[in-house]
């Protein structure tokens, strides 16, 4: 290269202080310059002054590189940092109020911990470029559904359900994978959501494989969550600029084999477990056995009527003693408890600060320019608003109780800690959203 040409984009690259974007805007604007300068030459220009007038018409090298800082240089999605930290210090909240109304006063100090070790993993997933992950799909996909495998075959079993145990904590395996999944299926989406139906079909049993693994341990609902999210990824897909087939048959088939696996799977639980039907029945009509088994649907519609605007529900207590009529007042019934011990107010602030930052999650990934971040962006926004939904509609009494808990506000670690990794993945992927990979395509290429 010239060296005019090089001393120029020195200069340029020495207003960005952005290292990770030097090599880009480089071949930019070393790709720009030699448009410039084989036009000059064209019209009779010896190379040199071809270059100089090139660079010339370029402009002010430090007025382009400020410019360039700041297209490039990484952005921090505040109103998200907002909004989860008021979300957290609500929750942080709630269990105070229900340690001192209890006898687990416990639960505030491990959720502090719970808390604490959340934010630092989501510190932490904040500066990692999830965007390099994208070419270790593949293997990632399927060591995650080795594993998961694994621990349903040798893992603890208790009530009903495998998990692994660590000292005095529990994890739920399919919950954990949940990011590693999301990560490696975006890959999966970049490297076959192209129209055809052979990638299609590949696809469509790679996206049932760990659903089917997650079903077996059991986790009905965790399944329909990752399958949700999934289903949803396809069809950002699908709508992508990458997608050559035919859009509406796609989506036909892959909806329909989406709902025809749900049905499937609902029929084997009903007719596998008998009680599982008596419980859908009973949440339809809870009044039928309002002693027995739709007992905890008519506390919560007892609580939840009896709230006033501000203050707590004479429903909500046992007498005087520090007893809380409703169990699991500080996880699957969050919701519930928070209107019964303060008020449909604070009901009302809970539901529209989850509102808020939902909006804002799924904002921030629509403006990732990049589409693999993009992709991942989408499969977090729907698994974090799926479980807030989820949970909402079950304490209204507007779905069966699944024991989703409501992210940030529930007690517990487990969802304490995934949930935060995924706000602070999307925060990452945000983080460079202004950046064009060049090697994008390049590694499709390849990938293909």
């Amino acid at each position: 290269m010239n060296q005019c040409a090089i001393d120029f984009i020195d200069i340029v690259l020495g207003q960005v202080k952005y290292k990770k974007a030097h090599r880009i805007i480089q071949e930019e604007l070393q790709s720009h310059i030699e448009e410039l300068t084989q036009l000059h030459i064209s019209d009779g220009m010896s190379e040199d002054e071809a270059v100089k007038k090139a660079i010339l018409k370029m402009g002010d090298p430090i007025a382009i590189g400020k410019q360039l800082h700041n297209t490039h240089k990484p952005k921090t999605e505040w109103s998200i940092v907002i909004l989860l930290g008021a979300i957290v210090l609500f929750g942080l909240y709630v269990m105070f109020q229900y340690s001192q109304i209890t006898t687990l006063s416990f639960n505030f100090e491990r959720q502090i911990l719970f808390v604490a070790t959340g934010i630092i993993l989501a510190v932490t997933l904040y500066f990692v470029d999830f965007v390099r992950f994208e070419k270790y799909s593949l293997p990632v996909y399927y060591s995650v559904c080795i594993l998961l495998l694994s621990v349903i075959i040798f893992g603890t079993d208790t009530y009903g359900r495998t998990i692994i145990v660590v000292g005095k904590f529990s994890v739920t395996p399919s919950f954990a994978a949940i990011p590693f999944l999301l990560i490696s299926y975006s890959g999966l989406i970049r490297r076959w959501c192209d129209g055809t139906p052979s990638n299609l079909f590949k696809l469509v049993v790679n996206s049932l494989l760990p659903l089917i693994i997650i079903f077996m341990e059991p986790s009905l609902m965790f399944a329909c969550i990752l399958g949700a999210g999934f289903a949803i990824m396809v069809t950002c897909g699908i709508f992508s600029k990458s997608f050559k087939g035919n859009r509406k048959k796609t989506l036909f088939i892959l909806y329909g084999g989406l709902l025809g696996f749900i049905l499937i799977n609902l029929l084997y639980f009903i007719t596998c477990e008998p009680y599982r039907f008596k419980r859908l029945i009973i949440f339809a009509e809870p009044w039928r056995d309002p002693l027995g088994s739709g007992w905890m649907n008519v506390m919560m519609h007892k609580i939840q009527s009896s709230s006033p605007f501000i203050g707590m529900s004479k429903e909500l207590m046992i007498s005087d003693t520090k007893q809380l009529i409703l169990p699991c007042s500080e996880t699957d019934c969050v919701f519930t408890f928070v209107v019964g011990r303060f008020g449909w107010l604070f009901g009302a602030v809970l539901l529209g600060l989850l509102g808020l930052i939902i909006v804002r999650l799924f904002m921030a990934s629509n403006r990732v320019r990049n589409e693999y971040g993009r992709l991942l962006g989408v499969g977090i926004c729907c698994v974090f608003s799926i479980q807030v939904i989820i949970h909402i509609l079950a304490n209204l009494n507007l779905f069966p109780m699944t024991g989703i808990s409501l992210p940030f506000i529930s007690y517990g670690g487990q969802s304490c800690v995934m949930n935060m990794a995924l706000i602070g993945m999307l925060l990452g992927i945000y983080r460079r959203k202004d950046i064009s990979f060049r090697q994008e395509e390049k590694s499709m290429k390849s990938l293909n």
